[in-house]
């Protein structure tokens, strides 16, 4: 993967995008840090970091120190190759800075960063834990055209809101349209989408729920439940051999009669396909 590529990432491919960067810190520091790897630096480190705060939960004070020591690094580095580029007359009365300082900097960065990877890994897998209760839950399948259509509209509702502070206001449109993004991703976070779209309504429902009386914010609340209920009906997958797999077939026709149409059209396909075979 070229540097362009890695940049052009989205920022929810978080697998592809720490293992890169990890890649480039064990080469950037093997080579002896390398001026054309220095320019290239902060930029992959930033790409880093917005993944780690797009797909997972990144507190601020771990932001903050993570762009500071970055920052730091930059700096020992800037220092190094410029004092290392002193003529030799200069350099036997003022020695080169001493490489210890920027290995310092450096092995610190390095060792933030495999925390910062740990700390998400362990969050990525409990959020995608991937409930497929025999492929009988596939969010995969669910329409996206749809979602985006709710979700769009409830960005309008909000949008047309005067009662909360552009700020505010300005911090939902901009968790909703990470959920948009990761819609158009070719490897779509269903579990972020779902967890993002479910808490934005439990806000909706907290700000409405202050200020009382009619409110957009109601209306965007409605959308986004509706997109809940889209990807609920789209999502399950009805089969026979799912359905044969998932339920009690004796009780799924006591509980509910009309599922037993589903059951018999699967099975006498499958016998079809027997006698074909």
């Amino acid at each position: 993967m070229t540097l362009n590529d890695y940049l052009n990432l989205s920022s929810t491919n978080y697998q592809e995008i720490s293992k890169y960067y990890l890649n480039f810190l064990e080469e950037f520091s093997s080579k002896k840090f390398p001026y054309e790897k220095k320019l290239q630096f902060k930029g992959t480190a930033t790409k880093f970091l917005n993944s780690i705060e797009e797909t997972t939960y990144l507190q601020k004070e771990k932001q903050e120190e993570y762009i500071k020591i970055v920052e730091q690094l930059n700096k020992s580095l800037s220092i190094y190759e410029r004092r290392s580029k002193r003529s030799k007359v200069i350099s036997l009365i003022f020695p080169p800075q001493s490489s210890h300082r920027l290995e310092s900097d450096f092995e610190k960065i390095y060792d933030r960063t495999i925390e910062l990877i740990n700390d998400s890994n362990k969050t990525l897998k409990y959020r995608n834990g991937d409930l497929k209760m025999n492929g009988f839950y596939e969010p995969k399948n669910s329409n996206k055209a749809q979602i985006k259509k709710l979700i769009l509209e409830a960005i309008e509702f909000i949008k047309e809101d005067n009662s909360i502070t552009e700020k505010s206001k300005k911090q939902l449109l901009e968790y909703l349209n990470k959920v948009l993004t990761n819609l158009d991703s070719e490897y779509t976070n269903w579990t972020d989408i779902i967890g993002k779209i479910k808490e934005t309504i439990i806000v909706l429902g907290a700000l409405g729920g202050f200020i009382g009386g009619i409110s957009p914010l109601f209306d965007a609340k409605e959308k986004l439940e509706q997109t809940t209920v889209v990807i609920e009906k789209t999502s399950i997958n009805l089969n026979y051999n799912v359905i044969n797999e998932t339920f009690n077939h004796s009780e799924i026709l006591n509980i509910n009669p009309s599922n037993s149409y589903i059951l018999q059209i699967e099975n006498n396909e499958d016998k079809e396909n027997v006698k074909k075979n």
